[in-house]
């Protein structure tokens, strides 16, 4: 983006504009009272100030990248050193001594290694973001990228046309993303393909030649937020092993698992609770449709096992002491220790006819078979 200014004079100007804008922000209103005017003179405060917080932004990324560029050799420099020494590490672990180390002589790039060399990647990626940042101007990226030696093969890049796979036009390179098969997309098919597998889970994730198109890290760029947000909820949703949808048909919107609490999940959309058993809405007390816990309290009633009314687990109530006993509870077996607490869990429980709290109480749990259960 080029606005054919400095940056000096761009944050003058906009900081005129802020002042102007405030100046005329008069007096104070209850809330939702303020005239059309005052509000819109709010909104324009608000644009200048997101504009200028954007502006510093892009300057910031400029310099990170030239910082990129300019040391881009002493960098990968320093990587092929470190890479070096781990691998004679490994090669002394594996029982080599110094003296074979020499003998093998294993070049830098001709040792084995997992992916694609990382200083090509990091030549596009750079690339990429210097033409972006300088609003497409291939020729100011050629410029800068050949203050450094050695920068060469980033600059024919930076200035190369690449062909999209679907509709066939030729678009500067800043603007296509390379596939790990060497194909090319423009923004606007990569988008409505995106937009395709969203709807398709069996489109999903997008692929090309039987590999998924990477639209992480510099390639997020290429998709407005929109549809970027749209496909990162979407690859949560498919990503699960179990899916719950919230129960509102007109909504039927996915409950990820951190919304889901207690076999209740709340809608992130309409906020709707949604029993994850039945799949209905939120009910109290057990779900009619859990068979397994109807088969557990008609053993629990059976034994005179107890359930906490908070948590709702099932716990044996087999010995009582009260805490200044002389007694050791210990003695009696594990005490209770529910996620709730077991001081804030009951605050009253009856015992024959005499009711006590609890915090004078403990109980000892079933050990062995129950404690699946009770976790």
């Amino acid at each position: 983006m080029d606005y054919e200014m400095d940056q000096e004079s761009l944050d003058l100007i906009i900081e005129l504009q802020l002042q102007d804008a405030q100046s005329m922000i008069k007096g104070k209103y209850r809330e939702g009272e303020a005239p059309d005017f005052e509000f819109a003179l709010e909104c324009f405060n608000a644009e200048l100030q997101s504009f200028h917080t954007l502006l510093h932004d892009q300057a910031l990324t400029r310099s990170v990248a030239r910082a990129v560029v300019s040391d881009a050799d002493i960098i990968r420099e320093l990587v092929n050193q470190e890479d070096q020494a781990r691998r004679d590490r490994e090669l002394v672990l594996n029982g080599f001594g110094s003296d074979d180390i020499n003998q093998l002589g294993f070049p830098p790039d001709d040792f084995p290694q997992n992916g694609e060399s990382s200083g090509t990647m990091s030549d596009e990626m750079t690339s990429k973001l210097i033409v972006l940042f300088n609003g497409g101007d291939e020729a100011l990226t050629v410029a800068e990228s050949s203050r450094k030696g050695g920068q060469e093969q980033a600059v024919t890049r930076a200035s190369k046309r690449r062909s999209c796979l679907i509709c066939t036009d030729e678009f500067p390179f800043a603007e296509t993303l390379r596939c790990p098969c060497s194909h090319d997309y423009c923004r606007g098919c990569l988008s409505n393909y995106v937009k395709k597998a969203i709807d398709d889970e069996s489109m999903f994730p997008p692929q090309c030649c039987n590999k998924p198109i990477p639209l992480t890290g510099v390639n997020q760029i290429f998709l407005s937020p929109d549809i970027l947000g749209k496909y990162r909820a979407k690859e949560l949703e498919y990503n699960s092993e179990k899916r719950e949808y919230c129960h509102v048909p007109t909504c039927s919107t996915f409950i990820p698992k951190q919304f889901i609490k207690d076999e209740v999940g709340t809608c992130v959309k309409c906020r709707k609770k949604t029993c994850v058993i039945c799949k209905g809405a939120s009910h109290t007390g057990d779900c009619p449709k859990d068979t397994a816990t109807a088969d557990l309290l008609r053993v629990a009633g059976d034994r005179g096992w107890r359930r906490c009314y908070k948590c709702r687990r099932v716990v044996e109530l087999t010995a009582f002491a009260r805490l200044n006993s002389a007694t050791p509870a210990g003695n009696l077996g594990r005490l209770v220790d529910v996620s709730c607490g077991v001081k804030r869990c009951w605050s009253v429980e009856t015992v024959g006819r005499t009711e006590l709290p609890l915090h004078l109480l403990n109980l000892r749990i079933q050990v062995g078979a129950f404690d699946e259960v009770l976790r």
